[in-house]
């Protein structure tokens, strides 16, 4: 019998597994300089809740402009020169709600990580698996949840750091060249200037002994 209890405790574990890896989803939005892009998703039973992220990972000064819309058509979040941000929708009412970044600081292109996960209320959840699934099993789920929730949200931190050192390097690097040159360009027109300024005053000399 333990060892049958173990076997429907992995296989519920690794059920739940998947199913929280079906309600995370993350994707990259690119965004160009002065333009606006969204992204649509519904909300369609009162139990669920809506947990948004995003960050910038690069360009420019990693800074957008992000609105939430409800399904009425009210704009329930409006943030204006945001790196990164995390929102928890809930009883905004169900049906659609609309994400808009828009890039409206410099002529980079920049490219923003959004990420939408879907949460279910958890004593609903207890109360309607109560009967058929062991307490111990329900706490494991619910920690292996927790702790794959803190990696991931550490994963993705760690990942828009280094995309933002990353472009800040590369930056850093194109202006230096730029400056290389610029300064090489510069000694070379000096050097030509006092050059032609000696041969000047040489030929005004020998002119003048003459």
């Amino acid at each position: 019998m333990s060892s049958k209890l173990f076997l429907l405790t992995l296989l519920s574990i690794v059920t739940t597994a998947f199913a929280v890896s079906s309600k995370y989803s993350s994707f990259t939005i690119t965004l160009p300089s002065f333009t606006q892009e969204c992204v649509y998703h519904d909300l369609i039973s009162k139990s669920d809740a809506l947990v948004v992220s995003y960050q910038v990972l690069t360009g420019g000064n990693f800074e957008v402009d992000f609105e939430i819309t409800a399904p009425d058509g009210n704009k329930i979040v409006k943030e204006k020169q945001k790196k990164y941000s995390d929102f928890l929708l809930r009883s905004f009412g169900l049906g659609q709600y609309k994400f808009c970044f828009s890039n409206s600081y410099g002529t980079a292109v920049k490219k923003v990580e959004m990420t939408l996960e879907l949460e279910k209320d958890i004593q609903e959840e207890r109360a309607t698996n109560a009967n058929s699934e062991d307490v111990i099993a329900n706490n494991a789920i619910e920690e292996i949840d927790r702790n794959l929730n803190k990696i991931s949200k550490t994963m993705n931190y760690l990942r828009a750091r280094e995309w933002r050192n990353m472009s800040t390097v590369e930056s850093t690097g194109s202006r230096l060249k730029w400056f290389s040159i610029l300064v090489m360009a510069l000694m070379v027109g000096i050097s030509v200037i006092q050059a032609l300024a000696i041969q000047f005053l040489f030929k005004s000399r020998s002119s003048n002994f003459v």
